[in-house]
């Protein structure tokens, strides 16, 4: 195994980025999202007459003289609450390539640092993982646990080594990312969906309608070496990491142009999709990502 392959490095510590939602929390846990309950908030909602709150701190007495007949009017406001935020994690089989990029470094860090970032902001954090199955070893409930990050990087980084370690990197695809994101609930949540999304059109749509009871934000990991960077010329071997189908090539100049516009095209039209379903603008997370970018993206494609 080599040392950068599935390790968490050393000096990685996890970044707060931030989010927003423009739905209302349903939870009664104290937090930072905008509810539908009454209570003693600081987001003005309206008034109401004294009889139906009885809260004489709030009278508003301009209010309550422009009222035919007069009655006392009080001021009332919104609670605040907490929403359940969940990462979603694609280890099929392609998330093991390895090139320019550690994708599974990548995951790690993004999701230990969206634990992070939730707790933080007084959200839960709950995190699935689905191949071909629904990853118990990855499975962690919603949590306020101000620890939540740093046993988050340890369960991945170590689901990672044994992994390797098993030699389960091969054959596996994404079949139960759309029963996964249905095991959710009904009660709307956050979902951060993380994968390369190398996937048949049949999985794509079924996962976009399971997770259409929630506000979903694709996180989409592609390392550039899969398309670009190939000889320029002569045969080559490619091996499909999920089905283990091989097929030989001759590289070309043309076949170099038509793989180059084949990737353009699919990235414009996964974007299309994820909007026609309703989701956020996809975040193509970039090797060596920052935190300052992660939240300009999620404030500015807040649904």
């Amino acid at each position: 195994m080599s040392p950068s392959s599935s390790q968490l490095q050393a000096a990685f510590e996890p970044s707060q980025f931030f989010y927003n939602m423009n739905w209302r929390s349903k939870s009664y846990h104290a937090g930072a999202t905008l509810t539908t309950h009454h209570g003693n908030g600081s987001d003005f909602a309206g008034f109401a007459s004294l009889l139906a709150c009885p809260d004489p701190k709030r009278i508003d007495i301009r209010a309550s003289v422009r009222t035919v007949p007069r009655q006392w009017l009080v001021r009332t406001y919104l609670e605040r609450a907490a929403v359940r935020v969940y990462a979603i994690i694609d280890v099929s089989s392609s998330m093991f390539f390895q090139g320019e990029a550690n994708m599974r470094q990548q995951v790690t860090e993004f999701v230990s640092s969206l634990a992070w970032s939730a707790n933080r902001q007084g959200d839960a954090f709950g995190m699935r993982a689905a191949d071909d199955h629904e990853q118990l070893a990855l499975q962690v409930l919603p949590s306020f646990q101000p620890g939540t990050a740093q046993a988050v990087a340890q369960q991945i980084t170590r689901y990672w080594q044994q992994a390797e370690t098993m030699n389960r990197a091969d054959g596996r695809s994404a079949n139960a990312i759309p029963e996964t994101l249905m095991s959710l609930g009904s009660q709307r949540a956050l979902v951060f969906l993380l994968s390369d999304f190398y996937w048949p059109d049949a999985l794509l749509q079924q996962t976009l309608q399971a997770g259409q009871h929630h506000d979903v934000i694709p996180v989409v990991l592609r390392d550039r070496t899969a398309t670009a960077g190939l000889p320029s010329f002569g045969w080559a071997r490619l091996r499909d990491m999920e089905t283990g189908e091989e097929r030989s090539w001759m590289l070309r100049r043309k076949l170099h142009q038509q793989i180059a516009d084949h990737a353009k095209q699919q990235k414009k039209s996964l974007n299309a999709r994820f909007l026609t379903a309703g989701t956020r603008a996809p975040l193509w997370l970039n090797p060596g990502w920052r935190a300052e970018e992660v939240s300009r993206h999620l404030m500015e494609s807040m649904s």
